[in-house]
């Protein structure tokens, strides 16, 4: 890792990389890195972008985008929306409002905004397989608006999503778009509560410490993971049902692995200042940001190590690192299936917005205009950066210590340089 990131976001490149790797069912943190060496020179930090600021990292996180989304299915889900939900998602909608937020109280639309999809074709109606696919804003707005604001914090509360700072996420309909900042570590350690079917362990870093007192080790308590139950197994599963559409005919097709089941999503938020993407199997889970660190930075007509892209997306850059991260921990190690769910195709007209002619009663499944799916793919951005392993399941409902089968590789952790975060305005699209 140490010299890999450093070959497609260079020290110079005005934007930075951070990946996180965390193991389901025990909370181990496998790998954490960045672009950039710890220091106070020039394109040095002293500031870590992988987790939030209680552990040294970013006051704000980073917007998340699009990977927010799953967070809103999984919401819904739970709720007893069934997969198959379908909404109107037209190109462009002013929000909803009122909806219905916790302790009675109720948002309102009073600056009259709208909310609109990446590209005018995009409209509906969608249901929940095709919208997550190719990640429509105005379907998961009426998501929101139509469960409520209180299950989607409940969601969140359960798998220990807090902004960058701490603060828990406000109760506004734009939160389903990913505008709050969040840190990678907290996005890799929520989504590894996917992989495992639903059991939240909270993240760890330090496995033993021993003091050496004369002659004798002592050993010294360390931190130990809890789990819980964040959400039902069905949820867990069909959230990685339609995950798995994403990597594989959504806007995440750059960054599947194709030797393993493996899901994910990608998340780019306006003005294109931070791209995600955000995945996992059912034994390792990965958070990739790419962006701007002071959010000064749009990512357009930018060169990031070395490659020229005129958009960057969440599948165009992270994705690939995300893939490459994955590939080099995973190898030689077991690849478990997910326990997926059959999730019909929804109704409507077949629009065959894709390169081919869409499936059945769908909307146009095949390929379309993805806009994460473009760009060169940057390969070998961390590839092989540590061993891999294999979670055990989540099966228990915590309190327990783990039993992490993964090992920590030595000095993977490099800082990245400072900068004010701001909270973005908004994820816009996958």
């Amino acid at each position: 890792m140490q010299a890999s990131l450093k070959q497609h976001v260079y020290q110079s490149d005005p934007v930075a990389a951070a990946a996180v790797l965390v193991e389901p069912g025990t909370g181990k943190v496998v790998a954490m890195g960045q672009s950039k060496p710890y220091g106070y020179g020039k394109n040095e930090t002293e500031i870590n972008y992988s987790v939030g600021s209680d552990l040294g990292g970013s006051n704000f996180g980073f917007p998340t985008g699009s990977t927010f989304k799953p967070f809103v299915a999984a919401a819904a889900l739970e709720q007893g929306k069934p997969p198959t939900q379908e909404y109107s998602s037209p190109y462009k909608m002013p929000y909803p409002s009122p909806v219905q937020a916790c302790d009675g109280k109720t948002w309102t639309n009073q600056e009259h905004a709208d909310v609109e999809n990446e590209s005018t074709s995009e409209h509906g109606p969608y249901p929940l397989k095709e919208a997550m696919a190719k990640s429509v804003n105005t379907y998961f707005v009426q998501m929101i608006s139509d469960i409520g604001l209180c299950p989607v914090v409940n969601m969140t509360n359960n798998l220990h999503v807090v902004q960058g700072n701490g603060d828990k996420l406000p109760q506004v309909p734009a939160i389903a778009l990913g505008s709050k900042g969040i840190s990678p570590l907290t996005m890799a350690t929520a989504y590894a509560a996917f992989a495992s079917r639903g059991m939240y362990c909270t993240p760890i870093a330090i496995e033993s410490i021993t003091q050496k007192i004369g002659g004798q080790q002592k050993s010294l308590p360390v931190p130990k993971s809890t789990c819980s139950r964040a959400m039902s197994q069905k949820t867990a599963d069909t959230v990685n049902t339609l995950l798995q559409g994403v990597i594989d005919s959504g806007t995440g097709q750059q960054a599947g692995l194709s030797d393993r089941d493996n899901a994910g999503k990608t998340g780019t938020t306006d003005e294109r200042k931070n791209a995600w993407f955000v995945g996992y199997t059912p034994n390792l889970a990965g958070a990739v940001w790419v962006g701007s660190a002071t959010q000064k930075v749009q990512m357009e007509n930018i060169r990031i190590g070395g490659v020229f892209n005129a958009l960057v997306y969440g599948g165009q850059v992270p994705g690939p690192i995300w893939r490459d991260a994955m590939t080099g921990a995973l190898e030689g190690k077991p690849s478990p299936s997910f326990n997926l769910v059959n999730i019909p195709d929804g109704g409507g007209k077949d629009k065959g917005k894709g390169k081919g002619p869409g499936t059945g009663n769908g909307n146009g499944t095949t390929d379309g205009n993805n806009g994460d799916n473009g760009g060169d793919t940057i390969g070998g951005l961390i590839g092989g950066l540590t061993d891999g392993g294999t979670g055990n399941g989540g099966t228990t409902d915590g309190g327990a210590f783990p039993n992490p089968t993964f090992s920590i590789p030595g000095g993977f952790i490099r800082g990245q340089s400072g900068g004010t975060h701001g909270n973005g305005n908004g994820g816009q699209r996958g």
